[in-house]
């Protein structure tokens, strides 16, 4: 499971093989979650609303990123890192 981002102490990953649609998993300090890609939107567990905002922005900014890690992921190629949110 690679990382793919890290901002605010909170680190972002894409699993290889994962179940669709496509998403995100972001752990930081006492939460975990999963964000779907393009929206923006939790799909399971619960983070700080402050991390949500900016997670969801920096997912459809990076959203053409985003995808296409997700398609590597899926055909279990290389991952490349996404630039954080600003």
């Amino acid at each position: 499971m690679p990382v793919i981002c890290e901002f605010m102490g909170v680190k972002i990953y894409m699993y290889f093989f994962d179940h669709a649609p496509p998403h995100v998993h972001l752990v930081g300090p006492g939460f975990k979650a999963a964000l779907a890609v393009p929206e923006g939107k939790v799909l399971a567990g619960i983070l700080p609303s402050r991390i949500q905002s900016i997670a969801a922005s920096w997912i459809r900014n990076e959203s053409a990123a985003l995808l296409e890690n997700w398609r590597r992921a899926q055909a279990g190629e290389p991952l490349f890192r996404v630039n954080p949110p600003e």
